[in-house]
């Protein structure tokens, strides 16, 4: 008796486990429309044999496990937290990061999602469409990219992202027919912090882009995680579920730019860099010198003569090369000397206020360049 008392434990869990992998293979090989079961394959197999995905073809992935190489959200709620809100802000979020790594990932997700959106306005919410395509896009796995490129009718990105930040992304850089994320709750056109609740019924939105008559004959296809399937119902309806490890993701390569759907003409963020915990760390670190820094080199530069601020902006590490023409641009001489038709001039370009505006550019030319 003692003995069996103490395999009860061990039997029940295996009982509970098991009987939740028989009741997801079934839930995942019934579609709306079909009833027979799925099959579940490797990524390779989808990766380097090329199987053929006709224009029948619906291909499902989830974004962050079948699509990104990096599976961490941190730093792009930490760009939104910067670009949209305040450095207070992103303080904040960067001191709640070690509780958002403790808790379950929705958990984790929700007070990232609180943190970087509270108090947001809707209507000038940029970041999604201005700073975060740059990141995404170098992120995304070359593998991954090819595989899409070269897959199916119809593309379905599904995401756990808010969908402001991943729609612009996917629809026009990659071209993906159809971007499903999680939608934020809005009240007098602010943000408030909160998402929605899940879907659970995707059959409608996949009707709608694969054809009501078309549903029967589709091919439709899964590309994510083994935990994103189990937790995402919309892979219920796939007849083929391919896996991403993580081990395929850390031999992916960087998408290089010359394959880039579309190109990134214009990143309009503060930041360079992608802020992981340590880069961020650096920055909040850094950030008090580098206001000192920057008061310093404005007091040098409105108060000393050109020639003696520039080797003392130099001692403080400022770094600039300038390169002039080989004759002087007529355009910067009095309107006596203005150039005939022939002639050729220099054009300045101030291409962004927060990089180089125009008195940048008056005090390492030394002169002025426009009235």
């Amino acid at each position: 008796m003692p003995k069996l008392f103490f395999f009860v434990p061990f039997f029940l869990i295996y009982r509970i486990f098991f009987r939740k992998i028989k009741g997801f293979q079934t839930s995942v090989g019934n579609s709306h429309a079909n009833q027979s079961k799925n099959h579940i394959h490797a990524f390779d197999d989808l990766a380097h044999r090329s199987p053929d995905l006709s224009n029948q073809t619906f291909i499902i992935f989830n974004m962050e496990e079948a699509l990104l190489k990096s599976s961490s959200l941190f730093p792009y709620f930490m760009l939104v937290a910067f670009e949209a809100g305040s450095l207070l802000r992103a303080l904040v979020l960067f001191l709640l990061y070690p509780l958002t790594v403790l808790v379950s990932e929705e958990v984790g997700l929700k007070i990232m999602v609180m943190v970087c959106f509270f108090g947001i306005k809707k209507e000038s919410f940029r970041i999604g469409s201005a700073v975060l395509p740059k990141f995404f896009l170098e992120d995304v796995g070359l593998e991954s990219f090819e595989v899409l490129q070269r897959s199916g009718n119809r593309k379905v990105g599904v995401s756990i992202l808010p969908q402001v930040l991943i729609e612009t992304f996917l629809k026009e850089y990659l071209e993906i027919d159809v971007v499903i994320g999680r939608e934020l709750k809005v009240f007098g056109g602010y943000f408030l912090g909160l998402m929605e609740e899940k879907k659970n019924n995707y059959f409608p939105i996949l009707e709608e882009h694969g054809g009501k008559d078309n549903m029967g004959s589709l091919h439709i296809v899964g590309i994510a995680s083994f935990n994103q399937i189990l937790d995402d119902p919309i892979f219920s309806y796939c007849k083929d579920i391919y896996l991403v490890r993580n081990s395929d993701k850390r031999n992916w390569k960087n998408l290089p730019r010359e394959k880039h759907p579309k190109k990134l003409v214009f990143h309009d963020g503060r930041l360079a860099l992608k802020p992981t915990p340590l880069e961020t760390l650096a920055i909040l670190m850094w950030a008090p010198i580098g206001f000192s820094l920057a008061i310093l080199r404005i007091i040098i530069g409105i108060s000393l003569p050109y020639g003696m601020c520039v080797p003392l902006l130099a001692f403080t590490g400022q770094q600039l090369t300038v390169k002039k023409p080989q004759s002087e641009s007529p355009i910067i001489q009095n309107d006596s000397q203005l150039p005939n038709d022939k002639q050729k001039g220099v054009l300045y370009v101030c291409n962004h206020r927060t990089l180089l505006d125009l008195c940048t550019y008056v005090l390492h030319l030394g002169k002025i360049i426009m009235r």
